[in-house]
């Protein structure tokens, strides 16, 4: 782990520092480019000065003493290559050939010289050791920083002072976090709060709100769950009761068949309630694939064949479209749930139709009967959890339609209900998104 504000104060301490050598070169190197310029005229005007005199022999010079930047002055003969007037040096400097500005080397020291020929014997050479420039580029350059060297500090605890002070916020709505009750969902205070840290803080709010919707349906479910379970192990208890208490072997028979249909039925509850726990969106993780409708709709055809025959019902299928993406056995198990719950409901001698069509860019999957149909006042409501119409004499717990709607809404999809075959019945129709062409 790693500290927001350590990481923070050092970044900034790292760019203060190369800022600060930063400005100290650019600044040594405007301030020498100007000493140099400074000192070259100087250079140029001695030499020039010194030239103009006719009497240069008896020029007093007193330029060693009046400056702390010593200036050498030297007449050459160039014919004899004797000295005939030097100032600041005894030993002969070397003297370039055209006249301006030079830089020489003498007896390992550097010098920057300005040469001015007086006539073509004589020549005027003023110059000056290199490091003289440097020293007082130097000084130059030190002084203009002086002022922000001694700024340096105070504006490190500026920085120090402003991260503390920024990160202040974050750190008191972590403690708010921190000390929170377990079971507290209740959105967390914005009131005064950066937009940085707002945006934090409103994502932290929405999942709260998520996390708070979750719990509820989760008590919800739970309640209503007991609710259904209670009244099957009632029964089953019962049942128990009085193969215990059958006086013949026929009574005993019919009360243990009795508690083995009680078992069945428990068990499908069960069963059905893991289902619906299984098909939250938020938890399951299967990636959605191409999935072949045509073929899904002909197995459930097929294994449902059996059930639909024992009451005479007819079964179809027409698919007019191929496929559809999504999880193949969630949308199979959807279609189960909507066929079984068809063929419970049909009368006999009924018909059920199985169809898949692609209409506007989506894809419709209708599982329609002519059977006694479903009232319009209720067809909202058969999909909430437990919900069983009244008068129904169907056996069932109010969660096959619970499980489609959740599934549907895994495949983003919608599922109304219409009318059924030949004007009567009923037809739940699935749309979902087509496949991008």
């Amino acid at each position: 782990m790693y500290s927001i504000r350590d990481r923070l104060l050092w970044t900034f301490c790292v760019c203060l520092v190369l800022a600060g050598i930063a400005a100290t070169y650019m600044t040594f190197t405007s301030a020498r480019s100007e000493v140099n310029r400074f000192l070259d005229i100087e250079l140029r005007q001695i030499a020039l000065s010194v030239g103009s005199n006719k009497d240069w022999a008896a020029y007093p010079l007193r330029i060693n003493q009046a400056t702390d930047n010593p200036v050498v002055i030297q007449i050459h003969n160039e014919k004899t290559n004797q000295i005939k007037f030097s100032e600041g040096l005894n030993e002969p400097l070397p003297v370039p050939q055209n006249s301006g500005y030079a830089n020489i080397l003498h007896e390992g020291t550097a010098w920057r010289a300005y040469v001015h020929h007086i006539s073509n014997e004589l020549s005027v050479i003023t110059a000056q050791p290199a490091s003289v420039r440097v020293k007082l580029a130097f000084t130059t350059a030190l002084h203009i920083l002086q002022p922000l060297i001694l700024l340096l500090p105070f504006l490190a605890i500026a920085i120090w002072l402003l991260v503390t002070q920024g990160l202040a916020t974050l750190n008191r709505t972590a403690k708010i976090v921190a000390t929170r009750s377990p079971t507290s969902l209740e959105p967390i205070p914005t009131q005064g709060l950066p937009n940085e840290v707002l945006k934090l803080v409103e994502a932290l709010n929405e999942l709260l709100a998520r996390l708070n919707e979750s719990l509820e349906i989760q008590k919800r479910f739970a309640s209503d769950a007991a609710h259904e379970l209670r009244t099957p192990l009632t029964a089953l208890k019962l049942q128990v009761q009085l193969a215990e208490r059958a006086k013949t072997p026929e009574a005993q028979q019919k009360a243990f068949s009795r508690l083995h249909a009680g078992i069945d039925r428990a068990t499908g509850l069960v069963q059905q309630l893991l289902t619906v726990a299984r098909l939250d969106p938020d938890a399951h993780s299967k990636p959605f694939v191409n999935v072949d409708v045509e073929h899904i709709l002909r197995s459930v055809s097929e294994e449902l064949m059996v059930l639909a025959h024992q009451k005479d019902i007819q079964i179809e299928v027409d698919a007019k479209v191929t496929t559809v993406s999504g999880i193949e056995d969630v949308l199979k198990l959807l279609l189960i749930n909507l066929c079984d719950n068809a063929i419970r409901y049909t009368q006999a001698q009924g018909r059920i139709v199985l169809s898949a069509k692609e209409e506007n860019n989506q894809v419709i999957i209708a599982v329609s009967d002519n059977g006694p149909g479903i009232a319009p006042e209720e067809r909202e409501r058969i999909f909430d959890r437990f919900y069983r119409s009244l008068g129904t004499k169907t056996q069932g717990n109010g969660l096959g339609l619970a499980i489609v709607k959740r599934a549907v809404e895994l495949h983003h999809g919608t599922i109304r209900v219409t009318e059924g075959l030949d004007g009567q019945g009923t037809s739940m129709q699935i749309t979902l998104p087509s496949i991008e062409k």
